[in-house]
């Protein structure tokens, strides 16, 4: 039955056991210290009897009848309050059994002295002074019994006092055996179970691959995961008890009105370093009013941006690709019939003129059918062969070419190189002619007079070396290999800002190569190494 009664009732319980026998114990101490008033002074007037009848004497022989006359009041009246008091068996019968008849003899004695003291009777004088030590033997009798009944009554009182204080040691014992540990081992085992929950939830959030950040109602940042940490660059330490949430977010959003912020929203957030990157958040509360807990999950989307970027210049590329084979296979048979017409021509006519005029018109139609040529095998998708480095150099050249004359930027070469290597001829030609085409971008947004562009490729025991550079004033990006993250681009016109990084990442992965820019007199230069 005690097993099923809950916590909060048998505590309740054994406070009130404990109450009561603190009370008990309260009027316990309460009557012993009455009763031992009382006793203490039952003894003390009985004593006094004693005093009172050497006094008696004494004045009788001396004859001090003033004092005489109180003492025999003093003695008279504290007889009549020990007489008038409830006695126990043994006073009784000191006072009124035959063998002492105390009251008797002291009332016999009072008799006399009030007589000598009225009449100066001498047998009443002899009376007091011969029977004075008789009364005080039987008075010290009376002390005798009341002390020793005090001292029983004492005795008792802290008997019951033991009684309480070891029904008290037991009830506590009671209490701590069969309440305070079965209710120690219940919250030590919902403790564990809480660390254990807790434990397992901080696991769950820090092995997320997501950003979680949770704000009190004062917005401070209360949880900061590792992907937080890494996302922006701040240390837990930074950011917890910190209301630096609108810092890495600068978004305005009403927080604390969650029912606008359900659903996932895509904007820019800023790193601890200044750099802003694009994320994916969303908002939810657990708690209500005072204790909500806004819990904010983060997806950096950078990667999956670029991705998008990447594909959809890969789609452009495949699209112009497609572009550039349709056109060629619809101009191959008007040219090839334009150069058959001036072929023709030429052996019809012997004006010399004319003649000259169809040989123009026929080198026209060449140039026409070669650049289609060159823009149909830079755009179109071929396999990985060994091939030398100036092929695809000059595969990008020909493309650019008429850029180059129309911006009036010289062209130097300087070409060294006879060692072959093993990848994608066409995707080394793009990397040549994304480089070229940011120069020539360079160039016309800083109107550089006189701009050159050089392209060396040199051979050395390791590596064959391709630098391109230029004097279009150098690269503002500090620090300068910041160039070859994505969307990092200053051009004032419409960029994807991946060119670079595009090329970084295909030298990688295709040659095993290494890029790498550097600022040179009025200019800048890139520096391309491609494993033999």
């Amino acid at each position: 039955m005690f097993e099923s009664l809950s916590f909060t009732k048998k505590y309740i319980l054994a406070l009130t056991i404990i109450a009561f026998l603190s009370l008990l114990a309260f009027f316990n101490l309460s009557k012993l210290l009455a009763i031992q008033s009382n006793d203490a002074k039952l003894v003390n007037m009985s004593g006094n009897q004693k005093i009172f009848t050497r006094e008696i004497a004494f004045f009788a022989i001396y004859y001090k009848i003033d004092k005489l006359k109180l003492i025999i009041k003093e003695m008279e009246k504290a007889h009549k309050k020990l007489t008038s008091l409830k006695m126990s068996k043994q006073v009784h019968s000191i006072y009124y059994g035959k063998k002492t008849n105390l009251d008797e003899k002291v009332k016999r004695y009072l008799f006399h002295a009030k007589r000598f003291y009225t009449n100066r009777n001498g047998l009443s004088q002899n009376y007091v002074l011969k029977n004075s030590e008789k009364l005080l033997i039987d008075l010290e009798k009376a002390v005798i019994i009341y002390l020793k009944e005090a001292q029983e009554n004492t005795k008792k009182i802290q008997q019951i006092e033991t009684y309480i204080l070891i029904l008290t040691l037991i009830t506590l014992l009671c209490e701590a055996l069969f309440i305070f540990m079965p209710a120690n081992k219940k919250i030590n085992k919902r403790t564990n179970e809480l660390i254990r929950e807790k434990e397992f939830s901080n696991a769950v959030i820090e092995s997320s691959t997501n950003a979680i950040i949770t704000l009190d109602s004062e917005l401070k940042i209360k949880t900061f995961n590792k992907e937080a940490e890494n996302i922006f660059k701040y240390t837990k330490n930074e950011m917890l008890n910190n209301a630096k949430f609108t810092e890495i977010v600068p978004e305005k959003y009403d927080i604390l009105n969650l029912k606008n912020l359900k659903k996932t929203q895509e904007v820019e957030a800023i790193n601890k370093k200044g750099e802003s990157f694009p994320i994916r958040i969303s908002f939810d509360t657990c708690g209500e009013n005072e204790e909500i807990a806004i819990v904010v999950n983060i997806q950096d989307i950078s990667k999956e941006k670029l991705n998008d970027k990447i594909l959809e210049q890969q789609s452009k590329f495949a699209a112009l690709g497609e572009m550039i084979a349709i056109i060629a296979h619809q101009w191959r048979q008007p040219l090839s019939q334009l150069s058959f017409n001036c072929m023709y021509i030429r052996k019809k006519t012997n004006d010399k003129e004319i003649m000259r005029e169809a040989i123009d018109n026929e080198e026209i139609i060449q140039f026409m059918s070669k650049t289609i040529t060159n823009f149909q095998d830079f755009y179109k998708k071929t396999d990985n062969t060994i091939f030398n480095p100036i092929i695809s150099i000059e595969q990008a050249l020909k493309i650019v070419d008429s850029i180059l004359k129309l911006n009036q930027v010289e062209l130097k070469k300087e070409i060294d190189s006879k060692i072959k290597i093993f990848g994608n001829s066409n995707s080394l030609a793009h990397i040549v002619l994304s480089i070229i085409q940011n120069s020539i971008d360079i160039v016309k947004l800083n109107k550089i007079k006189g701009p050159s562009i050089t392209i060396s490729l040199k051979d050395t025991k390791q590596h064959i070396i391709l630098c391109i550079s230029d004097n279009a004033g150098g690269i503002k990006i500090d620090p300068i290999e910041d160039i070859f993250k994505p969307f990092n681009t200053k051009k004032e016109k419409a960029s994807t800002g991946i060119g670079l990084y595009m090329s970084k990442i295909i030298i990688k992965n295709q040659f095993n190569g290494t890029i790498e820019a550097k600022n040179i007199h009025n200019g800048a230069e890139f520096i391309i190494l491609l494993p033999h």
